[in-house]
């Protein structure tokens, strides 16, 4: 009998030693905790950047008046209620709505006490039907607030909250935090493809192999209107229970980023 129990027991310790070693979540040496939090930050600004070109080109969405969009991509279309209270704003993609490389489905909808152009205006974006390539976007909201300018600058305060991407792993990301994003560049236009956003916060959250993480951006992101992917800054990145990695969104336009761990770089490629 006690062969047998020490038998079982020798199997679990077995097992559970097994299971571990497939974790990536004990795997010093791994970065696939950074390359998930550089995918999901550039997936969230790219609902950002879409959101935001529609609102500022929707009529009762934003004060001015002599604009009027019925599409962000030419794929999509806006429909909107500036009646109701709260007014709303919906973007619906087509089947196979592609843009520059991107391929986006599903829809955007959004929700706004006051209008969009206004100091203290707020915009809900609830987040359960987008599609973005292969991920798909089916839970959580992002808050949206205008802080007005300062220094004559452009500034917002955004937070995510849970949301959740799946890949078709059926393996799921759960992002969230508090940003703040400034406009340097292109903030006295409507459209965003001249704009260029300097954005600095933190996040929480858990990545597709089931790591738990908190990160930290340590040198402003800089994205583009114009761009699909982040084109610099750093973020320190801690996975539960490894050491921090350094984070490097490089210094153009491209998928590329690097990550630092125990002081050795390694360059990847993001989704």
């Amino acid at each position: 009998m006690k062969m047998r129990f020490n038998l079982i027991i020798s199997a679990i310790i077995l097992f559970i030693v097994s299971s571990c070693k497939e974790s990536d979540r004990d795997e010093d040496k791994t970065f696939h905790t950074s390359t998930d939090v550089a995918f999901s930050t550039n997936l969230v600004y790219d609902i950002f950047k879409t959101f935001y070109q529609a609102a500022n080109y929707t009529q009762g969405i934003v004060t001015n008046n002599t604009t009027d969009s019925i599409s962000v991509y030419g794929c999509d279309t806006i429909f909107k209620d500036t009646t109701s209270n709260p007014k709303w704003l919906k973007i619906q993609f087509n089947s196979g709505c592609t843009s520059e490389g991107i391929t986006r489905s599903g829809k955007i909808y959004s929700t706004f006490d006051s209008y969009f152009d206004i100091t203290g205006a707020t915009a809900t974006l609830i987040l359960d039907d987008f599609n973005y390539g292969a991920f798909k976007v089916y839970y959580g909201t992002i808050t949206i607030k205008n802080e007005g300018l300062i220094d004559s600058i452009p500034n917002y305060t955004i937070q995510f909250n849970e949301v959740k991407i799946i890949n078709n792993y059926s393996q799921r990301i759960n992002y969230s935090g508090t940003h703040q994003l400034k406009i340097i560049q292109g903030g006295n236009t409507q459209t965003i493809v001249d704009d260029v956003y300097s954005i600095t916060g933190s996040n929480s959250g858990r990545v597709f192999k089931g790591n738990g993480f908190s990160s930290q951006i340590i040198t402003a992101l800089n994205l583009s209107g114009n761009c699909n992917w982040i084109s610099s800054g750093v973020v320190t990145v801690k996975p539960e229970n490894i050491p921090t990695r350094t984070l490097d969104f490089g210094s153009g336009c491209d998928k590329s980023i690097s990550i630092t761990v125990y002081e050795t770089k390694n360059i990847v490629e993001i989704p």
